[in-house]
């Protein structure tokens, strides 16, 4: 019996059935189970980063210019105040640099520093060898049915 089993026997039969039926409640489990292990994966790497503020700087590191604080906000679905936190506090740690559009005064533009990039570098093959060690324990075609699943909630939650 694994730790999270071990939780769940802290539920009664009848509450443990109903949630693990409910598909919100386990891909949230599951989402909560991943993000921790790679919180853990970067702490062990040095870096008292949380996986939030990770998948920010990734996505700033695979647009095409640097973008707005606005466009993270759209782009990652978060409030603009959120984001507007995540980046003083990455501006501040080091990993970002933010200057005013030449062309939009109200508009920040945020760059990934050096020490950003190399965070994202590292932070990506890390996660790499943690996708790896799960496809691993599944099938390919477990694989494909994965993506597909994902990609028809994706579709349906952005409708």
């Amino acid at each position: 019996m694994n730790q999270t089993t071990d939780k769940f026997s802290l539920l009664d039969q009848t509450a443990y059935q109903r949630l693990s039926r409910l598909s919100i409640f386990v891909i949230l489990h599951m989402t909560h189970l991943l993000a921790r292990h790679v919180n853990r994966e970067l702490l062990k790497m040095g870096y008292t980063l949380q996986v939030e503020q990770i998948r920010m700087l990734i996505v700033i590191f695979f647009m095409k210019e640097s973008p707005s604080q606005q466009e993270i906000a759209d782009f990652l679905q978060r409030n603009k105040a959120g984001i507007q936190r995540s980046v003083k506090t990455l501006e501040r740690d080091g990993y970002l640099r933010v200057t005013a559009d030449a062309t939009d005064k109200r508009k920040n533009l945020v760059f990934l520093s050096p020490a950003g990039k190399m965070v994202v570098e590292r932070a990506l093959e890390s996660m790499e060898k943690i996708d790896e060690e799960i496809r691993s324990h599944l099938t390919d075609e477990e694989m494909n049915t994965m993506m597909q699943v994902r990609q028809k909630i994706v579709n349906l939650m952005s409708e």
